[in-house]
């Protein structure tokens, strides 16, 4: 029995580490623009290589659930497109607030620099935007 446990310990090892490797590999979209948005294109393309594989693994299983693989190809766009740009917008969003309650701090008593905190966490949002295809983008410095 400990080396049957063990033997599924192993291969549960394994397949932590193959099946994301692999699915990071295959990826059938485009480079990701920045530094920030890679998490996005793994999440991505991890639902791109289920959308390929299920097919046979629902008829192997005898599942009759197909359907499956309209979801995970969409749920493999929208996760690379629309979700992977909403670091930039928070980031764009806390820079702007930063900015506005900055302007105000004449007007508005506050017991800290709040502005300054929310710019602060904007520039750290911002600092793994490398482009990994072009020049360096940092609005922070």
């Amino acid at each position: 029995m400990k080396k049957l446990i063990s033997i599924g310990v192993a291969l549960a090892l394994l397949a932590l580490v193959v099946l994301p490797v692999s699915a990071a590999a295959y990826t059938p979209y485009e480079e990701p623009t920045t530094y920030a948005k890679i998490p996005f294109a793994i999440i991505a393309a991890v639902f791109g290589l289920l959308q390929t594989v299920w097919p046979a693994l629902d008829v192997a299983l005898g599942m009759d659930m197909a359907w499956l693989t309209d979801v995970f190809g969409e749920t493999a766009d929208f996760t690379f497109g629309p979700l992977g740009w909403t670091v930039d917008m928070m980031a764009w969003g806390l820079g702007v607030g930063g900015s506005v309650i900055t302007a105000l701090g004449a007007v508005i008593t506050l017991p800290f620099d709040v502005g300054g905190l929310m710019n602060t966490i904007a520039c750290s949002m911002f600092a793994p935007f490398g482009n990994v295809t072009g020049a360096q983008w940092n609005p922070c410095t």
